[in-house]
């Protein structure tokens, strides 16, 4: 199973057109190349669980649990670039993050991107001398993770009086 902010990853990579050494996952030591192009990383800023169900389903072998776990990711995405290309593009990552690919994802992995992202900022000036243009777009998802785990049954139970009485 995929992380979420993979996912995301792959979501921007296809819209964007970007070559898979613009993009990663944040916290992977990789330094910023030095170079005109534009770079992003994607990262968990914050998990909120908001659901967590268990369902006991009988199967052909037996019974099992089917346990499902709700959660809301916010993320971070990180864009930047030596250039104003971070500055001029950061829209079109919004537009990604709405596309039919987008949309096409999201209905098989069972999660919802946020149609608004919750803040964007300007953050260049963290950088210093570097000159580096940098936004941060926080982006709530929505996200529901599964897992089936046998669970043990009775086929026949013997009323405690009966077993008392023998």
């Amino acid at each position: 199973m995929r992380v979420t902010p993979q996912i995301i990853c792959d979501i921007i990579q296809n819209a964007l057109v970007l070559d898979a050494d613009q993009i990663w996952i944040y916290n992977q030591r990789r330094s910023i190349p030095e170079d005109k192009r534009m770079y992003i990383s994607v990262g968990v800023l914050a998990i909120k669980p908001y659901g967590n169900n268990t369902k006991v389903e009988a199967t052909a072998t037996g019974m099992q649990d089917n346990m499902a776990q709700y959660i809301q990711e916010t993320l971070e995405i990180n864009i930047f670039s030596y250039t104003t290309e971070a500055l001029e593009r950061y829209p079109e990552i919004l537009g990604a993050l709405r596309g039919t690919y987008s949309q096409q994802v999201q209905a098989e992995l069972a999660l919802k991107i946020a149609v608004i992202p919750s803040n964007i900022s300007d953050v260049s000036d963290i950088e210093g001398a570097a000159r580096l243009y940098r936004i941060v777009i926080t982006l709530p998802v929505l996200r529901k993770y599964s897992m089936l785990i046998g669970a043990s049954y009775y086929d026949t139970i013997t009323p405690g009086y009966i077993a008392a009485t023998e």
